[in-house]
């Protein structure tokens, strides 16, 4: 079983970020977060902020949970619209604004309607 701080390092070098990279994301300093890879300090404050830049659960970053996942596995559809509604995301490690999340809902319902039109035509 990993550590708390093992698990941060290895999701960090999975999505191929620096340790400073990290740090800017979160809006911190090199120090504080080398601190959490290093297990001198825990993430508490910065918990929630490491799962949504990860996209992980924090059960899992916490090691109460094997599956990196931060989803649960159903085979029931999502509706993606209420999905981007729900959580915090990140785009190649930069976090969703509400302002982008409205854009990028339009663009997915607009993209929907254009798929659903031409399989119409197609018809």
């Amino acid at each position: 079983m990993s550590t708390i701080a093992e698990r941060i390092r290895e999701l960090r070098e999975k999505k191929g970020l620096s340790q400073s990279e990290v740090a800017k994301l979160l809006g911190m300093n090199r120090t504080t977060y080398v601190h959490y890879e290093t297990g001198y300090s825990k993430p508490t404050k910065k918990l929630k902020d490491l799962c949504a830049l990860f996209n992980v659960s924090a059960d899992y970053i916490l090691g109460n949970d094997t599956n990196t996942s931060n989803t649960q596995i159903e085979n029931k559809p999502k509706d993606l619209i209420k999905l981007l509604e729900k959580e915090e995301y990140t785009l190649n490690g930069v976090l969703v604004t509400p302002e982008d999340k409205e854009k990028l809902k339009r663009i997915i319902e607009a993209a929907f309607w254009d798929a659903k039109e031409k399989n119409k035509r197609k018809k």
